[in-house]
Formats: structure tokens, C-alpha cells, sequence
């Protein structure tokens, strides 16, 4: 019998660092209309609040998984734990095998990814606040027409929601704890950081 999906142990909050963060930018809404907001902002469709797709905390994380775990010769295979974690792979029964078949983890053994959402606002008791940039382009003479945005404002607190398990080997054994995959997801997301332009600070957590 699978225990019931409890949030409070497989998350972690962080605050968002200046100049904030921006998420959803691909999202088309523009109307043509003077002064509107030229990029979009992502929110739940349930209760109405800009969130970070789960997906996007997952591709971070994935993409970054090999730079920053610490293998060696006593720790699991880094490719290993690629495949148990983010692709729900059964490394365990293809190691017993050894058939050259792929094997995949039923839902409720593998580790999900949910949307990063917002817990707590900033001192103002802001949660979004506008911002602008004025892009050039090819001519750095050109006076810019700056384009305003929303973004989720720094000193919000953002909570990172998993549902995690422990990656076993195929003797049973736990060879990479979910507590293990929290410590190394929380250290991936503060230093890369999330979401889009975190080439010029946005994204990034204190």
C-alpha cells in the first residue's frame, strides 16, 4: 500500500534576491495597446497566483545534475541516478536483468516535480511588482523604447515542492536518499538559478 503524498519534508523555501524574478516571458498576451506589459507571466489556473512550472524546476535541475553531484568510487553512478531520477527509470531491475531492455518505475515510485509556488510577499506585502528594459538592438546610438514587464518581486519567499523517494540499488539497498536529492536540488537552484534572464541577476535566491 503506497503511504499517503505528503509536501512538508520533500520542500524547500527560499527567498528571492534582487532584482527579482521573472517567469512565463513566452506566454502571448500583448493587445497592441500603449503601455501594456510586453512580456507574460505565468499563473496557476486554480487560484490565480504567477507560480514556476514544475517542468522548468525539473529541467534546471536536470540539466545541471551531473556538474554539481559529487560521485566517486564508494557514491551511485551519476548516470545511474540521472536515469532513476528524471527520466523514472528502474536502474535497480535493469541492473538485475541485464537485458538490454529499459524498465520504468510505476508513478507512485518515481520522484515528481511540482510547481514552485509563492508562500510568503515581500516587506511591502508585494507579490508581483513591474520592471522594464530597454533593449538597443544593432544600434547602440538608438534611443530604446523601454518594454515594462511584471515580475515576481525580490523578498518574496518561494517554496520548491517535490514528491521524492529514495533510489535503491538492486539489492534493495538505499544508494541516494531523498534527503540527499533535496540537499543537491536546494544547492542546484541557488546557484544557477530559476526562470528567465538569469544571465543579468533575475532568478536568483538568497
Amino acid at each position: 500500500m503506497n503511504s499517503t503524498i505528503s509536501l512538508q519534508n520533500d520542500s524547500f523555501p527560499l527567498q528571492i534576491a534582487y532584482p527579482g524574478l521573472v517567469t512565463g516571458v513566452g506566454i502571448d498576451h500583448e493587445a497592441k495597446i500603449e503601455g501594456e506589459f510586453k512580456l507574460g507571466v505565468h499563473f496557476d489556473y486554480t487560484w490565480g497566483m504567477p507560480v514556476v512550472y514544475g517542468s522548468s524546476v525539473k529541467g534546471v535541475l536536470r540539466a545541471y545534475f551531473k556538474d554539481f553531484y559529487q560521485g566517486g568510487n564508494d557514491k551511485p553512478n551519476a548516470e545511474y541516478l540521472f536515469y532513476d531520477i528524471f527520466e523514472g527509470r528502474n536502474m535497480a531491475k535493469e541492473h538485475q536483468l541485464n537485458d538490454d531492455k529499459k524498465y520504468y518505475k510505476s508513478i507512485y515510485d518515481r520522484d515528481i516535480f511540482f510547481d514552485a509556488v509563492i508562500t510568503e510577499a515581500d516587506s511591502k506585502e508585494r507579490i508581483l511588482c513591474s520592471d522594464s528594459i530597454t533593449p538597443h538592438g544593432d544600434n547602440p546610438l538608438r534611443n530604446p523604447t523601454p518594454l515594462t514587464f511584471l515580475k515576481i518581486a525580490a523578498g518574496c519567499t518561494m517554496e520548491f515542492r517535490f514528491k521524492l523517494v529514495d533510489t535503491k540499488d538492486e539489492n534493495g539497498d538505499v544508494i541516494f536518499s531523498k534527503d540527499n536529492k533535496k540537499e543537491l536540488f536546494e544547492e542546484i537552484i541557488k546557484t544557477v538559478g530559476i526562470g528567465a534572464k538569469t544571465n543579468v541577476g533575475y532568478g536568483q535566491f538568497q
